[in-house]
């Protein structure tokens, strides 16, 4: 379970960040640890030497999330207090003074204090984005690294004491599992999400576990449901690009996310684990066949 370990700070000065995602900026005593991953891509860079971290096995409701290809310039987001309430925890659990922050209309920040919070950032992957996929530490874990051997091996009790765990452990984000995370510290993350929803922490509460919409809902009625993010993303996208529910799994079947079922050990895709229903009165209910801590994303 190799990751590589960088250290460098978080800030938020005029960012916009949620509840899985925040700018980092490496420690430059410390550049010969930067980043290498076995798939050779690298971090997406702004001109101060700052690059995203995306937050390992959790997704948080959607505070920003852009349709480009349908709405450009349209923002959607999932229920503003939910996504709000994981922002801000992830802002407290780093450090930060919130007293110091003013956000605008559009969720960016501007920090009175500059602030630079120290953090240690094991990862082992980049995404498509350009985000830095990883476990974000503020205590020191005591990890030893060198320019010879930049890696440690993360254990379970390493990312139990990660923000992430935390940020699961209160009900704050969904968990969201790809491949690329190991089954020993996944099972960390599952045994959290399955105590955290056992108590209806956070979005838990209001979580629902299936839906009835109109065969034709606005995208107001769907930014108001607490669902998984990834859902929402597709649901959403589905909705704008063809007016209707009708034909969701169709779609979803031709974006072609690979799955896997942990339940069954079995791959499959997206659409294998959604199922949609038409009622008597025309209306539609969709639901998840799977708990989404029971499902690993395949990436591509």
């Amino acid at each position: 379970m190799a990751y590589r370990i960088v250290k460098g700070t978080v800030s938020v000065d005029g960012k916009s960040p949620d509840g899985d995602t925040i700018a980092f900026t490496i420690d430059t005593r410390n550049e010969w640890m930067w980043p290498e991953t076995e798939d050779g891509r690298f971090p997406q860079f702004n001109s101060k030497y700052q690059a995203n971290i995306r937050f390992e096995a959790i997704d948080a409701l959607e505070l920003h999330y852009s349709i480009q290809s349908v709405y450009p310039g349209k923002t959607l987001r999932q229920p503003l207090d939910l996504a709000k309430q994981a922002r801000n925890r992830l802002l407290d659990l780093c450090g930060f003074d919130r007293t110091a922050l003013i956000e605008s209309d559009d969720f960016k920040i501007t920090d009175s204090k500059q602030q630079k919070i120290p953090v240690t950032l094991a990862y082992n992957g980049i995404d498509s984005y350009g985000r830095i996929i990883g476990f974000v530490f503020t205590q020191d874990m005591g990890f030893e690294v060198s320019d010879r051997n930049p890696t440690v091996q993360l254990t379970p009790e390493h990312v139990s004491q990660s923000l992430n765990a935390q940020l699961l452990r209160e009900g704050r984000v969904y968990p969201t599992f790809y491949n690329a995370l190991y089954p020993q510290l996944r099972a960390v993350f599952s045994d959290i999400v399955v105590k955290a929803r056992s108590q209806s922490l956070g979005i838990w509460e209001r979580h629902q576990d299936e839906f009835v919409f109109d065969r034709k809902p606005s995208l107001e009625e769907i930014e108001a449901l607490v669902m998984m993010p990834k859902l929402f993303r597709r649901l959403s996208t589905h909705i704008a690009q063809n007016g209707a529910v009708s034909g969701f799994r169709d779609y979803l079947r031709d974006i072609n996310d690979m799955t896997v079922d942990t339940r069954e050990v079995r791959l499959s895709d997206f659409s294998s684990f959604v199922r949609t229903q038409k009622l008597a009165d025309g209306k539609y209910k969709l639901w998840m066949s799977h708990r989404p801590e029971e499902l690993v994303f395949v990436k591509g």
